[in-house]
């Protein structure tokens, strides 16, 4: 009994969504590096084979017991429609606090009492979340869009350690992104404030992400959509847009919408700690996706880089 008491209390101690974030982060860049120099070090079959995914699956497959732990990549779409409702309601629960003026309710509190920590304290203004929670709702429909209605998958796989990545990402990035609001520290200092210009310079920034990214997105489908259905699953070299610059530009689009929500909750730590883990996972795939480009197409444009235009 006290050894449950203990974790319990540990458990509403610690920020575990920060913690999560963290050991993902660290997680990612060291197995990154080992597959990324995997050439030059021993690498184990089983580690790539659980590690890659979709076209950059690892060619030798010996490991039964880790195919049996895949799931279809097309799956992806299953992070959105989770993320839409979640955040759905937490949208509600804004709209009920800032404008209907009730409390937090006790189930929200709860929630975030167990993902974040019991004692939260609001670091950004009325203004500041509201405008962060719009700009992820908006971030989020239009990813569940593009992948119900835009992208092709083919059927290529992906573990499942990466499937429960991607529900655990959104579900802790809206947990943290509310947290640290106005009123859902329990608080009733409910004060909307004047749009500032950190507020604009974020949203400009999140507005050419999200349209590049919309874009690479509808180039990537076009590549299978005008194809025969016999070549919907090879791969081609995607061109136009910013494929131009980059291998990766939708990587890079994912960057600019997280930045630029950073940049609007100026202070934030819980966005802070989520925009760090975002830039350490899209660079890490980004770069697998360059190499395989590199090595899949012979006449891959030299000047192309992974995922920042003219550095990486």
């Amino acid at each position: 009994m006290e050894l449950f008491n203990y974790i319990v209390d540990f458990l509403f101690e610690w920020n575990l969504c920060i913690l999560m974030f963290a050991f993902y982060t660290l997680l990612v860049s060291v197995s990154g590096l080992a597959v990324h120099f995997a050439g030059q070090i021993p690498v184990p079959d089983f580690f790539l084979q659980a590690y890659k995914f979709g076209k950059m699956a690892h060619d030798a497959r010996p490991w039964k017991i880790i195919s049996m732990m895949e799931v279809p990549k097309r799956w992806f779409f299953h992070f959105y429609i989770v993320a839409s409702v979640v955040i759905t309601m937490a949208a509600l629960q804004m709209w009920s606090i800032y404008v209907m003026g009730n409390p937090l309710s006790h189930w929200t509190s709860f929630i975030l009492d167990f993902l974040t920590v019991q004692h939260r304290k609001s670091s950004v203004s009325v203004t500041a979340a509201g405008i962060s929670l719009l700009l992820l709702m908006l971030h989020l429909y239009r990813r569940l869009y593009e992948s119900l209605c835009v992208s092709v998958f083919s059927s290529s796989h992906m573990n499942i350690i990466h499937y429960i990545f991607g529900h655990t990402h959104y579900i802790g990035t809206i947990a943290l992104m509310v947290s640290e609001a106005p009123g859902f520290d329990n608080s009733l200092d409910i004060v909307v404030t004047a749009l500032q210009v950190h507020h604009v310079v974020g949203l400009v920034l999140y507005i050419i992400g999200s349209s590049m990214q919309h874009q690479s997105f509808r180039i990537l489908a076009g590549l299978r959509k005008n194809s025969r259905e016999d070549l919907k699953h090879e791969h081609k070299m995607p061109e136009g847009g910013m494929f131009e610059y980059l291998s990766c530009p939708h990587m890079f689009a994912e960057l600019l919408v997280y930045t630029g929500i950073l940049i609007v909750l100026q202070g934030h730590t819980g966005w802070l700690v989520v925009t760090i883990w975002v830039i350490s996972n899209q660079i890490q795939v980004a770069l697998m996706n360059h190499s395989w480009y590199i090595s899949t197409f012979k006449d891959y444009p030299k000047h192309r880089r992974a995922i920042l235009p003219f550095v990486l």
